[in-house]
């Protein structure tokens, strides 16, 4: 999951140039978050063009996709949480699992996730968590808890706030004891209380993507950040870390879908399979530095012993994944308008 404020990014990737006439896949995704050389094997394996446009911000990219980017696009990247809100709109396909044969190599907790039981629409790409990532030699003060971003007095230098909504607000709850699925009228009057104070003492709003590029330059101490995008951050200059604050935080799936209006769908059915292939998902975790769902591929990852990756049992204890929150979504959608408004 990696993103900028309040801006759609649509960037067509060079790519190697099939034979002219070859039919094309486009494919919706987050910003950096597919190797190039997988999309290049796989174009040449199947004689074909991919076209890549990506993006920051999921509701921007909701958004596109009712203004009719829809039947633009074959395949799209998305949150999981964002999976029944598409499905019950007729957006994405319910898939045949017979055209995708390397869905038996997901595993367990992510053949049947309980935001799509049995992956009815989708299948996992990859999975991370949703931290805080800093220079130790910028803070000013220990980096272990959302304070750092919400209480004035722990503040230990500039930070970035993330742009998207369900990530930085469930932040806001879990750093008020509550869940991140909470639509509690009281707790949310209370987030958006802290939101609004946090904003204008922080340098604005930031993708994930742009948020750590902004670390390594230095503009911010402190960045609410994906993981995969902090561990390549680290691997740029080792003063960057990540952490996940003490009070928990967020564990994602992104997730493979295919539009109802795709006239290349059975491409995407196979671009699906060969991303399940054991060694493509290695190289695609190897790439980009988030988990594979792939059991197969973990003795090819060259980081499967890193816990920022794959963090250990007594910090996934203190993960929770965001919700389908159907009509409750109208209450965060209120608070964050508010919150952008001020």
């Amino acid at each position: 999951m990696r993103r900028w404020f309040a801006l759609l990014v649509l960037i067509p990737l060079l790519t190697a140039c099939p034979k002219q006439g070859a039919s094309e896949l486009r494919i919706y995704n987050w910003s950096d978050y597919m190797p190039e050389d997988v999309i290049r094997d796989f174009e040449q394996r199947e004689k074909v063009k991919i076209v890549l446009d990506t993006y920051d911000d999921p509701e921007a990219m909701i958004s596109k996709l009712e203004a009719g980017g829809d039947s633009e696009y074959d395949l799209i990247i998305v949150s999981d949480y964002l999976i029944g809100q598409l499905a019950r709109k007729g957006t994405i396909l319910e898939l045949d699992k017979s055209k995708i044969p390397n869905f038996a190599n997901l595993g367990p907790e992510f053949a049947d996730p309980a935001y799509d039981p049995q992956s009815k629409h989708s299948v996992v790409y990859q999975w991370g968590t949703t931290g805080l990532a800093y220079r130790e030699d910028l803070v000013k003060g220990p980096v272990d808890s959302w304070a750092v971003l919400f209480d004035p007095a722990k503040s230990v230098g500039p930070f970035l706030l993330l742009t998207e909504m369900r990530e930085q607000m469930g932040a806001a709850l879990r750093y008020l004891g509550e869940s991140v699925n909470s639509t509690d009228p009281a707790a949310l009057e209370k987030v958006k209380n802290l939101l609004i104070d946090a904003k204008r003492r922080s340098r604005g709003f930031a993708g994930g993507t742009d948020a750590v590029q902004q670390l390594l330059g230095g503009n911010a101490a402190v960045v609410v950040a994906y993981s995969g995008d902090a561990f390549r951050a680290m691997e740029e200059n080792p003063k960057v870390k990540y952490v996940i604050p003490k009070e928990g935080a967020t564990r994602w799936t992104d997730s493979l879908a295919i539009l109802s209006k795709s006239p290349r769908a059975e491409l995407a059915y196979k671009f699906i399979n060969y991303l399940l292939e054991p060694e493509v998902a290695a190289k695609v975790s190897n790439g980009i530095g988030y988990g594979t769902p792939v059991p197969a591929a973990m003795p090819m990852i060259e980081a499967k012993d890193d816990p920022v990756i794959y963090p250990p049992a007594e910090v996934q204890a203190k993960l929770e994944f965001l919700a389908d929150l159907e009509e409750g979504l109208n209450a965060f959608n209120a608070v964050w308008a508010e919150v952008k408004a001020r």
